[in-house]
């Protein structure tokens, strides 16, 4: 993916503090929070005008679900069913072009159509779209890449076609820029922070 020009509880062990704050707490603690209105990737616009249904919200507003262990297992699963299923490719070798979100039909995609396959399975599966967010991050190297963040009573959790290991956002090392707007799928905001620093209370691996 290029970068555009926009760039700007708890009986669940999962580990992330250990229980040393409420759930709420937690994951107030690990949500990445918005800072107002940000231009949406136009490569997402033209997405929307050809898939209109995969832009619409679609379950209830919700700020974050509650990670169950059967919500844990439908992260999971999609997450390594889709990273197994597609083959990485550039736009421009599938395409012929830079820069086009879509979801796979032919088994290839870059990293946007990763989050957008993962995000339409997960929906399949009953989760709000308001939980299920597209971000554009910069990688460590420089690389505009593209997430779906997952916002849980365990903070907001990353699903990357780089790792079928799902991390806190704080842990990924990308730096955050923009994200989809929870109460509405085509208007998106910019990330609070971009790569924050770790906490000690978040410097623990998340391990289901």
């Amino acid at each position: 993916m290029t970068m555009p020009a926009f760039i700007a509880a708890s009986a669940l062990s999962f580990a992330l503090l250990a229980g040393a704050l409420p759930s709420s707490a937690r994951a107030e603690q690990l949500a990445a929070r918005t800072r107002g209105p940000a231009s949406p990737p136009p490569a997402f616009l033209d997405f929307c005008a050809r898939n209109p249904a995969e832009c619409r919200r679609s379950g209830a507003l919700t700020r974050q679900v509650v990670l169950t262990p059967e919500r844990q297992r439908d992260l999971q699963e999609v997450n390594a069913r889709v990273n197994s299923a597609i083959s990485e490719i550039s736009d421009r070798e599938h395409h012929g072009r830079e820069d086009v979100w879509s979801i796979p039909t032919d088994g290839q995609g870059d990293c946007e159509d990763f989050a957008l396959s993962k995000r339409k399975q997960l929906i399949e599966r009953g989760w709000p779209s308001s939980a299920l967010l597209i971000a554009v991050v910069g990688t460590p190297t420089g690389e505009g890449h593209a997430v779906l963040m997952a916002t849980t009573s365990e903070g907001d959790l990353v699903l990357d076609n780089k790792t079928s290991r799902m991390l806190p956002w704080t842990q990924t090392g990308y730096l955050f820029f923009t994200r989809m707007s929870q109460s509405n799928p085509r208007a998106w905001e910019a990330i609070d922070g971009g790569n924050i620093a770790v906490t000690a209370a978040t410097r623990r691996p998340y391990r289901p």
